[in-house]
């Protein structure tokens, strides 16, 4: 499935600079809801311009701690 997904979805930068397939954000607007779950199970960041939360900051475009 992997390779299939590759082939239909080309990346693209991301503002934050970075290649944004993978981050919570693109996930959830190419509708891929199922494979956020794993990333977002124990959130330790937000992203500042959506307000995704993620376990990880390279999950999201501009990450921030929670809480704290």
């Amino acid at each position: 499935m992997t390779d299939q997904l590759d082939e239909k979805i080309p990346e693209t930068e991301c503002s934050c600079g970075e290649m944004h397939r993978g981050h919570i954000c693109w996930l959830t607007h190419m509708g891929l809801l199922s494979e956020t779950f794993h990333l977002s199970c124990t959130p330790t960041v937000s992203c500042s311009k959506c307000g995704a939360k993620a376990n990880l900051p390279h999950n999201v475009c501009f990450p921030v701690p929670l809480g704290g």
